[in-house]
């Protein structure tokens, strides 16, 4: 079993670097943390877990919104003046369809997509965290992820502020087998929340990615990945090895070769619902 220690970022291919980053800034308070060509990093300010987009030009694939990530708000309210600001700016940051807020499995969320065709959530869980029990449910996931109240003024006029990155989304043809892939050979944290949804996180946080069972998806580049850290070189060398020997009858149905980016040595796989995974060492 890999002993990974962070989910440390999802990574998301765009057409348009420029385009996709001002709709992760100007209307999901993300911030940039570093910027090369073609690719940019960014953070939330109350979240560890980074988020990279890879400009992959104006033939990039059309994406699914079941492959989708999500920011939280904290009040329904917000929910709701989103969705009147999205609507609003439309035109001005090249949203593709936005979606009328809804309720659906205890969240109140409104789902667009930016330019790049990726999909995007803004979700609150109020309702939810009143109760206890429900809160505590499914490895805390729907309870807050921030612990210091982004303030809105940093985020004025919109009528909402992101709290927080709370998640991504992968796709399963067979949920048990991701299910015990993620438990066995990545070391993550697996909780069921229906026949066909499994949340996944890293141990040490509420950061999760929901895995749902999908008959109809697509399988896109390394480009739209998440990404693992270990502890060292060496431990990232071992796992390559381990899953070279075994890889396939752990569930691997790819394994792409090391790469050594600066200090840092990693390598990505496919699990078996061919969402692919990087695993890698510090910087």
């Amino acid at each position: 079993m890999i002993q990974s220690t962070a989910l440390f970022a999802t990574h998301m291919e765009c057409r348009n670097l420029c385009e996709s980053m001002a709709v992760m800034t100007d209307l999901l308070a993300f911030e940039k943390i570093s910027e090369n060509p073609g690719e940019a990093t960014l953070k939330h300010p109350n979240t560890d877990w980074r988020l990279v987009l890879h400009e992959a030009g104006p033939d990039a694939p059309a994406k699914q919104m079941h492959n989708h990530w999500g920011v939280r708000v904290a009040t329904a309210q917000e929910v709701d003046s989103a969705y009147e600001y999205l609507t609003a700016h439309k035109a001005q940051y090249k949203l593709g369809a936005i979606g009328k807020p809804t309720w659906s499995h205890g969240s109140y969320s409104c789902y667009f997509v930016e330019p790049g065709t990726n999909g995007w959530e803004i979700e609150c869980y109020e309702t939810v965290n009143r109760k206890e029990a429900a809160a505590q449910s499914f490895g805390k996931v729907k309870m807050p992820h921030w612990t210091e109240v982004y303030p809105e003024e940093r985020f004025p006029g919109r009528g909402y502020v992101p709290q927080g990155f709370t998640h991504g989304t992968l796709v399963a043809t067979d949920l048990k087998a991701n299910h015990e892939f993620y438990i066995n050979v990545l070391g993550l944290e697996v909780h069921r929340f229906s026949t066909i949804v499994i949340y996944v996180k890293h141990p040490k946080t509420k950061t999760y990615i929901v895995c749902a069972e999908r008959k109809d998806f697509k399988v896109f580049s390394v480009n739209f990945r998440n990404t693992l850290t270990v502890e060292s070189r060496d431990a990232v060398k071992d796992a390559y090895r381990e899953l070279s020997q075994s890889g396939k009858e752990l569930g691997v149905r790819e394994l792409f070769p090391l790469q050594e980016v600066g200090s840092a040595l990693s390598f990505c796989l496919r699990d078996p619902g061919t969402n692919c995974w990087e695993i890698t060492s510090p910087n």
